[in-house]
């Protein structure tokens, strides 16, 4: 009974084994798994809305068991910088930048196949604050020309989107002074005089545009209204959003009126080799995180395929048009993540199982048989000796021989379906003893 146990195990083990190596093979070669640590560029200062992002980011993607390494930044531009060098797997980056700075952003690649990038996806407006001192007689980008402007330091999105505004509206770079300045600084420095207007990008009034806006005797917020259509076809990644009034404020009624501005959107970007897992995994963060009602957004506007100024990944614009897949919609991540590299390994599994499952019976049946076929090479010897054993000893010695053969025989143990085979043997050992008789 143990030897059939042992075939059967020796040849379906067999089967095992090898469709399991080839498993392995597959599992790690042809959907290997996502990496475990991750690192994403944040912004400028803690209080950013991009530093505050991408920490929400970093601890839904702490909860899934990844590590994750945030690495300060300027803003947009290094941002795009650091994906382009690979030094960040993931960024957010204001809408226009890769097309407003591409030498900045590009500054620091090797080549060609280090900057490609794809979007998962905009996530909030950044409207563009342009505040003017109303002394200075400039209420138009237009004029100016011969202007002190705050614009934020080199590789932040406000200075990048600043000197966009500006190059539509032909004002010259040489007929202006651009400050670093920025936040309260900028503020601060635009109401004592010494500027003439101040850029600010913000998804949320900070402190700075507090300031400002409560300041109204002293500075106007630029009003866009008239020529929103204009900027939205000569820069396509912005979108006019409004201010209405008393939007700011309704104690103090701020704005006294409505008020349109520029807004382009931040969009998380990638490098174009993200694993797909990820993809959906961030989107399903995203969702999270920006779904609800913004300050200039519906609830549900976010996030979205706004205007993607990079490609947006085809996993992404899959979810965005279908949803997720029916496995993320009811399974922890790392689970449906399994499930679905499996998946991927079930045409493999059967081109290989298939062809090993179908060898197995013929296997085992050899094996069985064999079992029971290597008694004639005995047999067989001892018939062709018999002519040549004419005295009694030695017929008493091919008879012993045949009686250690039938002893081994009564320990055969073999399946009823190798029942014929197995007493074919006996009958042919019987008629082999009957030829080693002195009467045969």
């Amino acid at each position: 009974m143990w030897a059939i146990i042992i075939t059967f195990l020796r040849t379906w083990g067999l089967i095992v084994v090898l469709v399991a190596a080839g498993l392995a093979v597959a599992y790690r070669f042809v959907a290997p798994p996502p990496p475990q640590l991750l690192r994403i560029a944040t912004g400028p200062g803690p209080d950013s809305a991009y530093a505050r992002a991408t920490q929400r980011y970093a601890a839904a993607l702490r909860a899934e068991d990844f590590t994750v390494e945030l690495v300060e930044s300027q803003g947009s531009v290094e941002n795009l910088a650091l994906l382009r060098q690979g030094k960040v797997d993931f960024a957010l980056v204001q809408a226009g930048v890769a097309v407003a700075a591409p030498a900045a952003a590009a500054q620091g690649a090797r080549n060609s196949d280090e900057v490609r990038l794809v979007s998962l996806g905009a996530v909030f407006f950044e409207p563009v604050w342009v505040f003017v001192r109303r002394d200075s007689g400039r209420q138009r980008l237009q004029q100016l020309n011969g202007a002190r402007i705050a614009m934020g330091p080199e590789g932040s999105g406000t200075r990048a989107l600043a000197l966009a505004l500006l190059e539509v509206n032909a004002v010259s770079p040489d007929s202006y002074v651009a400050s670093p300045l920025s936040g309260i600084q900028a503020a601060e420095a635009l109401l004592a005089g010494q500027l003439d207007a101040a850029v600010f990008v913000a998804a949320e009034p900070g402190p700075a545009i507090s300031r400002l806006m409560t300041a109204t005797e002293r500075v106007e917020l630029v009003d866009f209204e008239t020529r929103a259509a204009a900027y939205a076809r000569l820069l396509p990644y912005v979108t006019p959003v409004e201010l209405p009034r008393s939007g700011f404020s309704l104690a103090l009624d701020l704005p006294t009126e409505d008020v349109v501005l520029l807004a382009p959107a931040a969009s998380l970007l990638a490098k174009a080799d993200v694993h797909p897992q990820l993809v959906s995994l961030f989107i399903r963060i995203l969702q999270a995180e920006h779904r609800g009602r913004q300050s200039f957004a519906p609830e549900g506007r976010f996030p979205s395929a706004l205007n993607p100024d990079v490609p947006l990944h085809r996993d992404a614009a899959r979810w965005y048009q279908s949803g997720p897949t029916f496995l993320q919609s009811w399974m922890p991540f790392w689970v449906a993540v399994t499930v679905e590299r499996m998946w991927v390994l079930l045409i493999p599994l059967l081109t290989l199982a298939l062809p090993l499952i179908r060898f197995a019976p013929p296997l085992y049946t050899w094996q069985m048989e064999s079992r029971i076929y290597r008694y004639y090479d005995d047999l067989r010897g001892i018939e062709e000796a018999l002519p040549r054993a004419a005295d009694p000893p030695a017929r008493d010695a091919l008879l012993a021989r045949l009686n250690g053969l039938e002893a081994k025989l009564q320990k055969l143990s073999v399946p009823a379906a190798y029942g014929r085979q197995f007493y074919a043997l006996r009958r042919d050992m019987a008629w082999l003893r009957e030829r080693l008789s002195p009467r045969g």
